[in-house]
């Protein structure tokens, strides 16, 4: 009964899949522009960047509101 479930499931993915990357040009373009990502040697760098940079402003937006109560 499971395993029917699934194959179902996995049908409607792929047929809306589909649909959706023969009818989107955005959406190919995004799909394109990921894989080239993934398949750079600077991946890693790239993403150290993305969590450096998000915790850098999570820090800050923590920070600042801590700051101006101390020096009220």
């Amino acid at each position: 009964m499971n395993g029917s479930l699934y194959n179902k499931c996995e049908l409607i993915f792929w047929d809306v899949a589909i649909v959706l990357l023969t009818r989107s040009v955005w959406l190919r373009n995004l799909i394109r522009q990921a894989v080239l990502l993934k398949n750079t040697p600077d991946l890693k760098f790239y993403l150290s960047i993305v969590i450096f940079s998000g915790l850098f402003g999570f820090f800050v937006g923590f920070s600042i509101p801590h700051f101006l109560q101390f020096l009220r």
